[in-house]
């Protein structure tokens, strides 16, 4: 097709409806699925990476990141006492000044409420770049000896909130061909959508679904973030797999962890293995919880999961 008649389809394509789609000949469905390929659709993201996964089941794992922006949850609850939540607008990540910051490498790990407050809150969308996915895979590539190891996070935020059509177009780029093994760090609340499960059991990648369904802990509603329909979706993809990582203060959150996990196996979630993860983002709240949660894992029968990269690289971003 010339650029007059790429054109031309693509004002179509903005007008067409569904059934006219439908009645469309074969050649001409492919130019203008050759059209939609070409849209070069973004996604804006806090941070590009490459370092040691820290959590769950691949932990040790050399892998490159990926942060995307935005999350459906705020996780307020964290660092605060059970049930005494101070005001949205006293919360620490609202109450930094930030500026003199001009990347997110740049601020500190926050002791109260969401570590990753900087790749959802609107105070620091500035701070995320925007990009079409054609800018965002070199960027994803140049970290890592990507044939080798060849192990992509996609984590947030909520990975699942809103660009999964862009993964799509994003994996096709030719220098992700050889994406063999993935993981989503998700909160465990969003559906994942029919096209992209499609897409995902076309291609040859191993697909981990790490979820990190929120108990009351952490300030949020779990009719909200305990989502069967949402896991059962993720069991639809092949080669893929579900663990489970709870994050825990103290034995008081055993009962919400299996009552959430009772919930999931009566629908008939398949999962693989359940982590406990001790709350702490930095290495002086980790030392305040991470023995006795490694003493309740022994207790309950249920895997520990560190915070691997806090150790080594202690309380900073991009690692």
């Amino acid at each position: 097709m010339t650029d007059v008649c790429l054109g031309v389809a693509f004002l179509f394509i903005l007008t067409i409806n569904i059934t006219q789609i439908i009645e469309l000949g074969d050649i001409h469905k492919q130019n203008l699925i050759t059209v939609i390929y070409n849209t070069n659709m973004k996604i804006r993201y806090s941070e590009i990476f490459y370092s040691i996964q820290g959590e769950g089941k691949w932990t040790g794992t050399p892998s490159v990141f990926f942060r995307t922006f935005g999350c459906n949850l705020t996780c307020a609850g964290f660092g605060q006492p059970r049930g005494e939540l101070i005001p949205e607008e006293d919360m620490p990540h609202m109450k930094l000044d930030i500026s003199n910051i001009t990347s997110i490498e740049d601020l500190p790990v926050l002791d109260i409420g969401c570590d990753s407050s900087a790749s959802w809150s609107k105070k620091y969308k500035h701070l995320s770049p925007f990009a079409t996915t054609e800018e965002i895979v070199p960027e994803l590539t140049k970290y890592a000896p990507w044939s080798q190891y060849n192990h992509l996070v996609i984590t947030g935020g909520e990975p699942l909130l809103g660009w999964q059509k862009a993964y799509i177009e994003m994996f096709e780029h030719p220098d992700m061909s050889n994406l063999t093994h993935l993981t989503f760090e998700t909160n465990g609340s969003k559906l994942v959508q029919d096209d992209f499960a499609e897409y995902l059991n076309k291609r040859n990648i191993d697909v981990t679904w790490m979820c990190s369904p929120k108990l009351s802990l952490t300030g949020e509603d779990q009719t909200v973030t305990i989502n069967p329909n949402a896991l059962l979706t993720m069991n639809k993809v092949k080669n893929s797999n579900i663990n489970l990582k709870f994050v825990i203060r103290d034995e008081q959150d055993i009962s919400e962890v299996q009552n959430a996990v009772a919930k999931y196996v009566e629908v008939g979630v398949k999962i693989e293995d359940v982590y406990l993860m001790p709350e702490g983002a930095t290495i002086e709240g980790q030392e305040l919880t991470e023995r006795n949660v490694a003493d309740i894992c022994m207790k309950y029968g249920y895997k520990f999961s560190p915070r691997l990269h806090i150790n080594l690289f202690g309380n900073s971003w991009g690692t």
